[in-house]
């Protein structure tokens, strides 16, 4: 559900959660004649929000991010180990599938934030892994 877009925040509900978008100033007035993208400037940051990240798997910094909400079916490797660019890491499940979630560098594993059976949310640090 999207708020009047006449004046600004205009309040955004997307599945039950409400979001404040602020518009500059030109959206607010032309948004009766042309559409237009605005960025949100404030959250409302109630337990239930959840801001995801533009690219959710990976940071490009080693860091692994869940790409979906879902459960970790599987860990494969474990603190300390060495892995290559590519190397699959983790299995999480997310609606009846399983997708593989691999490491985006070469490296050696320095982090894992799940195990086996845990719930996972998009966009949450699944593991990390310091560049070699």
């Amino acid at each position: 559900m999207v708020g009047d877009l006449m004046s600004s925040p205009v309040e955004v509900s997307v599945d039950g959660t409400t979001y404040q978008i602020e518009l500059p100033e030109s959206a607010s007035a032309a948004a009766s004649t042309t559409p237009s993208i605005a960025t949100p400037k404030t959250v409302n940051t109630s337990p239930q929000a959840v801001v995801r990240p533009l690219d959710p798997t990976s940071g490009g910094d080693g860091g692994i991010r869940s790409p979906m909400p879902g459960r970790i079916v599987d860990v494969s490797v474990s603190v300390g180990d060495s892995v290559t660019k590519g190397q699959p890491i983790l299995i999480l499940e997310s609606m009846k599938m399983e997708n593989t979630i691999a490491s985006p560098i070469d490296g050696t594993v320095y982090a894992i934030h799940v195990a086996t059976s845990s719930s996972v949310q998009h966009g949450q640090t699944l593991a990390e892994i310091a560049r070699a």
